[in-house]
């Protein structure tokens, strides 16, 4: 290989290690979004004003149905005491159905100067939530009981009717109905919990909680029978 050869070489492999750096470099900081933790973004000053991707479970009870646009406060998800820093966050986009108290929300946004983030995207991470029916009463069994079971805390079982799975802000959530196919008595069921990962039209749910007056089953807990997994 003669000198120039040699020459032409190495300022092609030059340029070709220049764009592998500027693609990890891209890679780690997708969309123009500093990846960062909720402690990150609660005393690192030289973010404010920049986009911040942050992760952080939803804090129950911070957030309204009818907010427009949609406020919440997220904290570090491993922060299981709940003593940690905490972030609010200012939402404008499409809220994901699997939204609700607990959920992992990832947001990304600009970190204004008050400390909150005004987001613009958003996508959550569900965990896998799976319970035996076992001892569970039917909703036929429990609508058939009627004023009998009004406010009294029992564990029931049904499915997903097809059709009716809505946000955290919707009431009722979703209805289930006694029968796999979608028929047969329904019963509106109020939850602002997180949705188990899979949870689908005419999934089997187990679920705790209990019936008000109006028909309404207003659910705590919520799982995916054990046999769907």
């Amino acid at each position: 290989m003669n000198k120039r050869a040699r020459v032409r070489l190495i300022g092609v492999t030059a340029v070709i290690l220049i764009a592998i750096a500027a693609v990890v470099i891209m890679s780690g900081n997708a969309g123009g979004a500093y990846s960062s933790s909720v402690a990150d973004v609660t005393k690192d000053q030289s973010l404010v004003g920049k986009r911040v991707k942050v992760g952080g479970s939803v804090v129950p009870a911070s957030w309204d149905k009818q907010s427009n646009p949609m406020r919440f406060t997220i904290r570090d998800e491993k922060d299981s005491a709940g003593s940690g820093p905490t972030v609010k966050v200012v939402y404008t986009g499409n809220v994901p159905s699997t939204f609700g108290d607990g959920v992992v929300a990832i947001v990304t946004g600009e970190l204004a100067a008050d400390g909150s983030i005004k987001a613009t995207e958003m996508i959550t991470k569900c965990p896998s939530k799976y319970e035996s029916a076992e001892g569970a009463l039917p909703i036929a069994d429990l609508v058939g009981k009627g004023s009998a079971m009004e406010g009294k805390t029992v564990k029931a079982t049904g499915y997903v009717k097809p059709g009716t799975l809505g946000a955290a802000s919707d009431d009722p959530r979703f209805v289930v109905v006694a029968k796999a196919d979608g028929t047969g008595t329904s019963v509106p069921v109020s939850f602002t919990g997180v949705l188990p990962s899979g949870l689908k039209d005419g999934s089997q749910v187990v679920m705790t909680g209990a019936l008000e007056a109006d028909g309404t089953f207003v659910a705590t807990d919520l799982a995916l029978e054990q046999s769907q997994k």
